[in-house]
């Protein structure tokens, strides 16, 4: 599931191709996608207008289009790509943007993914309430206060109404690197140990920013994600941090990573 670095990534690899191009077509290949409009009413509604900037909320898209905003939630997984030369859809294509010059943008293989064309007022009331773990307003004491007083640290990096990106893969790999465990309760968790969260929160995301997400995602140019996962999926290989083992579960009926010896 793309989360915020993935979702960051795509983002940037596509935002300077798509900026200032104006729509001159849409082919909805798959009308489930849609939340707002039916197929002809959002591609009526598309068609002329020119993509002003695209901009992340969490894990969600939002592609400028005066009057209105594209919302694209990535959910369980999708492929977004940028064709220079164009291209045609086929059967895995959900969705196809046909620019004005002949360049595209296609959507496929997407997995409960969605598409909501909405106006600004009306994307500002659909944001989710979480607060962005990279943005410059999520200092210590927001990023305290998001996390709540109850519940465990995982299930709270992962609430998107407390902090919006994360999900069960990087919240994995925040928690190694703030050595502590992912059923660790936030109750009584001292000040040094939510500092180090924070700290492993902000650097964990930006590293794997910068590596083009997860292993596995490809960005809208095609190439592929090389962050280094210390725990996630990793379950009986060796500790990055002490060269023990990493062991996995099942926490609150998700698959959970964690090295026994480094997080406590």
């Amino acid at each position: 599931m793309p989360e915020l670095p993935e979702v960051e990534t795509a983002r940037r690899s596509l935002a300077r191709r798509v900026a200032g191009k104006t729509i001159g077509r849409v082919i909805v290949g798959r009308p489930t996608v849609l939340r707002t409009h039916s197929p002809q009413g959002f591609a009526r509604a598309l068609r002329g207008r020119t993509i002003r900037g695209i901009a992340r909320q969490g894990k969600a898209l939002r592609f400028s289009a005066d009057p209105w905003v594209l919302v694209f939630h990535y959910m369980l997984w999708g492929v977004m790509r940028f064709h220079r030369d164009g291209s045609a859809p086929d059967a895995g294509t959900a969705m196809l943007f046909v620019f004005a010059g002949g360049a595209t943008l296609e959507f496929r293989e997407l997995q409960l993914s969605t598409f909501h064309l909405l106006t600004p007022a009306q994307a500002g009331e659909a944001a989710e309430p979480g607060i962005d773990p990279l943005d410059r307003a999520c200092t210590l004491d927001a990023f305290v206060a998001a996390l709540g007083t109850r519940g465990s640290l995982k299930d709270a990096l992962c609430n998107q109404a407390r902090i919006a990106g994360i999900g069960n893969l990087w919240a994995h790999e925040i928690l190694f690197r703030a050595r502590l465990r992912p059923d660790r309760v936030i109750e009584g968790l001292a000040r040094p140990e939510a500092l180090g969260l924070y700290q492993a929160t902000r650097r964990t995301l930006r590293a794997a920013v910068a590596a083009g997400g997860e292993p596995g995602f490809h960005d809208a140019l095609g190439r592929e994600g090389r962050a280094r996962l210390a725990v996630y999926g990793r379950a009986g290989q060796r500790c990055p941090g002490c060269g023990g083992t990493v062991r996995d579960g099942r926490f609150h009926g998700r698959p959970t990573f964690y090295c026994p010896r480094c997080q406590r």
